[in-house]
């Protein structure tokens, strides 16, 4: 049996992606950064997504390359 996705919180996001809690909520709310909240309002993130994130942020921006004629 596969194992069970792990999720973890708000600030322990803002620690691995070196950015901070007001950011992570931004973003959660945004839904670039996809989460839940639980009945008592905490935001929970799954460990892969914001591995993926993470990827993405060490990658950077992509930005369009122009041609020349």
């Amino acid at each position: 049996l596969p194992e069970p996705e792990s999720y973890i919180g708000a600030d322990e996001v803002a620690e691995r992606l070196g950015m901070s809690l007001d950011w992570v909520y931004e973003r959660a709310k945004s839904g670039e950064l996809p989460s839940f909240k639980l009945p008592g309002g905490r935001r929970r993130f799954r460990y892969s997504v914001v591995q993926q994130a993470i990827e993405r942020f060490r990658e950077g921006p992509q930005i369009p390359r122009l041609r020349r004629a």
